[in-house]
């Protein structure tokens, strides 16, 4: 493939032609997306013990309500009351 000078040119030249109206309505959406996202809080890992019938029963009811992972639903039924 080779290179041709000129392609650069064309580009800068359509870079420049960007009208400053529709920059400003970007900048606009980007701050009302930002305004409406729900910030989430980080997950840490934690460590803490349970008998082994209690891990085996945990797995069993959050696959039984459709989770992937035990983790994601015993932090959900905390934080829903459901604990």
């Amino acid at each position: 493939m080779s290179f041709n000078l000129n392609q650069g040119k064309k580009f800068a030249a359509a870079l420049k032609e960007s009208k400053p109206n529709e920059q400003d309505s970007n900048v606009q959406d980007s701050t009302e997306e930002n305004s409406n996202y729900i910030k989430r809080e980080k997950r840490k890992p934690y460590t803490f013990s349970l008998m082994p019938s209690a891990r085996i029963k945990l797995t069993e009811s959050a696959k039984e309500h459709g989770y992937n992972s035990s983790s994601n639903y015993l932090n959900d039924a905390i934080l829903n009351g459901k604990l």
